[in-house]
């Protein structure tokens, strides 16, 4: 029995590891949390559809350049068959006809040496020869359609001139593809700007984290010692009370970035897609890496590789291709066209079985509007250029102000290092003088408080800088150069 219940106490043992789901955090770099979000993304899809959508339109926009053929039928039914009827041309010639043989007749009797005919007998006679050809000569009724009938046929239609619309029409859609892709790219680097920030900030908050817990127990270790020197009678309460104070302080800001760092972490989730109970591992600490781009060099890029300097070109070139399409307007347009008839036992004596030709039109007079529609267009062109100065010139303002922050940060954090080392030489001081009793405790919690500020400041520069930088690497269309910083092993310098 006991053998039994050892062993059911074993299986039972295993089944629960085996059953209990083990959560293990998600070690996550910053270029891995960059890649997770370009992927999962839902703006990013959206663009995505976008981009296919039209590049489909600029495939529909080739098609305008083809012939298009089209099958037509149709099942009719007239009120009456359609009839061409010369029944009174018939009814002359018959008349003429027979008053011609009535005479012939008259005049062989004559030659023949008989009386001529009597008023009677030309009478009768007509009679007769109008009888005889009343049956001879058909009747003159040509039915040219049945007053049912079927029609089916192809149509076939082939623009040769026309303006030159067609060809603005594909540039248009060529633009527009493209405008797709520069707008796809914007967001994609939008995505991974605000991914990069995000993840910064949980680094720097870890860091915060670290340098609280480090503040902390010394402050509770002074506070040991303060309450150790205050039993011996060698310390007043009203410093260790301060130093219990400062404990208290301490764990309130430790509390209180704990709190700031979880609510970073679901801002991380959400950018990245993941469930906000994934948990994520995040070992990255805040180091210097140096960014050695001109100004000079980072406004050029940013001239060239700015999203929204890329998308007013576009638009710059989809105006001229509407100008285009207005000017065609004025000229001819040309088209080449055929039509083959399937049911041609169905067709009129008037109707072709086939018929192919070249068709010309322009337009002479429509008010105004034409004219109207190609000012507008050129107005537009105007309207787009003062729109690219513009945008031109903020872009400028804006390369130059991150770049300006970023410096100023990088000067910051350097300035802050001399600040640490003497703010820990100060702590070891004060520390030291406290235990011989040269100092008080009020000079401990400063030196603290005050190498705490210190490494704070430092770190706060640390992540102005980046942030500064990612900003400026986004103006210039190329945020992933701070990820090549970022793992870059030059110009690094770990701030400890």
């Amino acid at each position: 029995m006991i053998h039994n219940h050892k062993r059911f106490m074993i299986l039972t043992t295993l089944a629960v590891a085996i059953l209990t789901p083990t959560v293990v955090a998600q070690h996550l770099t910053l270029r891995d949390a960059v890649e997770i979000a370009l992927k999962n993304n839902e703006r990013i899809r959206q663009y995505e559809e976008r981009l296919k959508q039209k590049n489909y339109q600029n495939l529909e926009a080739w098609g305008n350049f083809l012939p298009s053929v089209t099958l037509t039928g149709s099942y009719n039914y007239m009120n009456d068959p359609l009839q061409i009827d010369l029944d009174p041309i018939r009814q002359a010639m018959i008349t003429l006809q027979a008053g011609t043989q009535t005479k012939l007749a008259d005049v062989y009797n004559r030659l023949a040496g008989g009386p001529g005919l009597t008023a009677p007998q030309q009478a009768a006679v007509l009679s007769g020869n109008t009888t005889s050809l009343q049956s001879a000569v058909p009747a003159f009724v040509e039915t040219l359609k049945e007053q049912e009938f079927k029609s089916a046929s192809f149509v076939g239609v082939q623009p040769l001139f026309l303006g030159g619309k067609l060809l603005a029409a594909k540039k248009f859609a060529s633009t527009e593809l493209e405008s797709a892709e520069i707008e796809l790219k914007k967001t994609k680097d939008e995505v991974a700007q605000e991914a990069i920030t995000t993840y910064m900030a949980v680094v720097l908050l870890n860091d915060v984290l670290t340098t609280r817990r480090n503040v902390l127990e010394g402050m509770r270790h002074h506070d040991s010692n303060a309450q150790r020197l205050l039993k011996e009678g060698l310390l007043a309460n009203h410093q260790a009370l301060r130093a219990e104070v400062a404990v208290a302080e301490a764990d309130r800001n430790l509390f209180d970035d704990e709190n700031k760092r979880s609510l970073a972490l679901i801002a991380l989730r959400n950018i990245l897609g993941l469930p906000e109970d994934e948990p994520l591992d995040i070992s990255d600490s805040l180091v210097f890496h140096n960014a050695q781009d001109s100004l000079c060099m980072l406004l050029q890029q940013a001239r060239v590789n700015h999203p929204m300097l890329q998308l007013i070109a576009q638009k710059k070139d989809a105006a001229s291709q509407k100008f285009n399409s207005e000017r065609a307007e004025f000229l001819p347009q040309i088209a080449a066209f055929g039509k083959y008839e399937l049911y041609p036992h169905y067709l009129s004596a008037l109707e072709p079985r086939w018929v192919v030709g070249v068709q010309v039109s322009l337009n002479i007079f429509n008010g105004g509007k034409k004219f109207a529609r190609l000012e507008s267009a050129a107005h537009l062109e105007r309207e787009v250029d003062a729109i690219e100065a513009e945008a031109t010139k903020k872009i400028n303002i804006l390369v130059t102000k991150n770049y300006t922050d970023m410096t100023n940060s990088r000067n910051r954090f350097f300035k802050l290092k001399s600040n640490l080392s003497l703010a820990h030489e100060n702590l070891r001081l004060m520390s030291n003088r406290f235990q011989t009793g040269l100092g008080t405790s009020l000079d401990v919690i400063d030196a603290q408080l005050i190498l705490e500020k210190n490494e704070i400041e430092s770190k706060t520069s640390l992540f102005d800088y980046y942030k500064s930088m990612t900003e400026l690497y986004t103006a210039a269309g190329n945020p992933q150069k701070v990820l090549e910083l970022w793992n870059s092993k030059e110009n690094k310098d770990e701030a400890h």
